[in-house]
């Protein structure tokens, strides 16, 4: 198989898709493909499977352009942001039933994809999307370069995470010469939320819980949770960002309730401690300092999971 990037562009009809409820790298990566594609007087689809809304805070990125699979099969498809098959939901068989799978990731050694563009050292699947980009000299508009901007500013927590490296400001530079709008950016994503959601967060806040011991810090939201404050699940997706700010943690862990009564966990780390060996506990996976899973088990079995694991890596 080829492994330029570009010379799967022509081998039609095309989906571009991602992980499951997509995060802003997820669906930053995918609109930046279907732009580019676009560009290039290409048609392509961007589906995900979305169980809820998708966020507001990331609705500065072209939503109007994901929509729901119009074929039975397709020839190619991009996967970004998502190492496991079972991360795509609905869309899993539509994807395996593909000719060809195309997975560009920056988590570590995907499980699935006829070519991989992998870098699990990489801050975002942006980051690795927009070296694609410039090696194989593929232009970046003003449009894509927001699309890209948004999946590094996300992933990496606003530069703050331990992933931000000399590169990564780089490339955000250059995006910025490109047209992207870092400030709009950084201010739709973590600097407005709605009323709320803000109360929601302070009934989070309220049940944190520390184990001083551990240095592990969590908190969980209930299914009850979005009727009692009138909101919805995609405007949580920041709030571990909020969990992880106490000082007297590295590691942090945010617990959301699902409608079927299972949970899906978040970790950060402040340190150099990995939190993907905690996720990969679950079958989730992620990269050393943001990892996520999804889990059945009651929230004291995932706790004391956690904390078992923790315990092994200090």
């Amino acid at each position: 198989m080829n492994n330029n990037f570009k010379d799967h562009f022509y081998e039609t009809p095309i989906l571009i898709t991602g992980h499951i409820n997509p995060d802003g790298d997820a669906i930053g990566s995918a609109l930046a493909l279907k732009l580019l594609l676009t560009s290039m007087n290409i048609e392509a689809t961007v589906s995900f499977d979305i169980t809820g809304d998708l966020p507001s805070n990331l609705d500065h990125l072209p939503y109007k352009l994901i929509t729901t699979p119009s074929e039975k099969r397709y020839k190619t498809v991009f996967v970004f942001d998502c190492g496991n098959s079972s991360r795509l939901g609905s869309l899993e068989p539509l994807v395996l039933n593909s000719e060809k799978v195309v997975v560009v990731d920056h988590h570590i050694d995907p499980t699935f994809g006829d070519l991989q563009m992998i870098d699990p050292n990489a801050a975002s699947t942006t980051q690795v999307l927009y070296r694609i980009f410039k090696d194989e000299e593929l232009e970046i508009s003003k449009e894509i370069a927001d699309c890209l901007m948004t999946g590094l500013i996300t992933d990496t927590g606003r530069f703050q995470y331990s992933n931000t490296d000399a590169e990564v400001f780089t490339i955000a530079a250059d995006l910025m010469s490109l047209g992207a709008n870092l400030s709009l950016i950084s201010e739709k994503i973590y600097g407005s939320i709605e009323l709320n959601a803000l109360k929601l967060q302070s009934a989070v806040i309220d049940r944190l819980e520390l184990d001083q011991d551990l240095r592990f810090i969590y908190s969980i939201v209930y299914q009850d949770d979005y009727k009692k404050f009138n909101t919805t699940s995609s405007e949580t997706d920041s709030l571990i960002d909020v969990v992880r700010l106490a000082k007297e943690s590295n590691i942090a862990l945010l617990l959301k309730e699902q409608n079927d009564g299972t949970f899906k966990g978040s970790l950060r780390s402040r340190t150099d401690f990995n939190v993907q060996q905690l996720a990969s506990f679950f079958d989730g996976g992620g990269h050393k300092a943001a990892s996520g899973f999804s889990s059945n088990l009651s929230i004291d079995e995932i706790i004391k999971n956690v904390k078992n694991e923790i315990r092994k890596q200090i």
